[in-house]
């Protein structure tokens, strides 16, 4: 039985949803607003610019804003001036936040662990590489004035 792989995909991010949204609730995250990808990405890199979070983070500058200061408001980050540039700002994690990515990180794993269950090294490389291709066929038709 041949699947559209556009049915598969949505099917796969409707299991992605169900699996993490409590996960993500019982954290004191909003599902599906990208917060927890914010706080993972600072604790790999802290002390980014809002641009740079926001390409590192797949999410245009208006949703990164808007989740910037609902973070900051849950006292997770910070802003502080950019000591090289007075125009710009610099995102942190606050010691809470720091606390709250790990936990978020731990969340990663164990849903890759899920992903990757049964699947041996090989095809899962070999998996990887297919999606990075249709991500790149996707991206490539994305109009400019859409592009993040």
């Amino acid at each position: 039985m041949k699947s559209n792989i556009r049915e598969l995909f949505i099917r796969m991010e409707r299991a992605r949803k169900q699996l993490l949204s409590p996960k993500l609730s019982a954290n004191g995250l909003t599902p599906g607003q990208g917060q927890a990808g914010i706080l993972y990405t600072l604790l790999k890199e802290d002390r980014l610019n809002q641009k740079e979070l926001s390409c590192r983070c797949h999410m245009d500058t208006t949703t990164m804003s808007r989740n910037i200061d609902n973070l900051e408001k849950m006292e997770l980050l910070k802003r502080e001036m950019n000591p090289e540039s007075r125009r710009s700002v610099i995102i942190c994690l606050t010691e809470k936040g720091r606390q709250k990515a790990s936990d978020i990180r731990e969340m990663f794993i164990q849903f890759e662990n899920v992903i990757r269950k049964d699947i041996s090294e090989e095809d899962m490389e070999f998996f990887q590489s297919v999606l990075i291709k249709i991500c790149e066929n996707l991206e490539e038709n994305i109009p400019e004035e859409n592009n993040l």
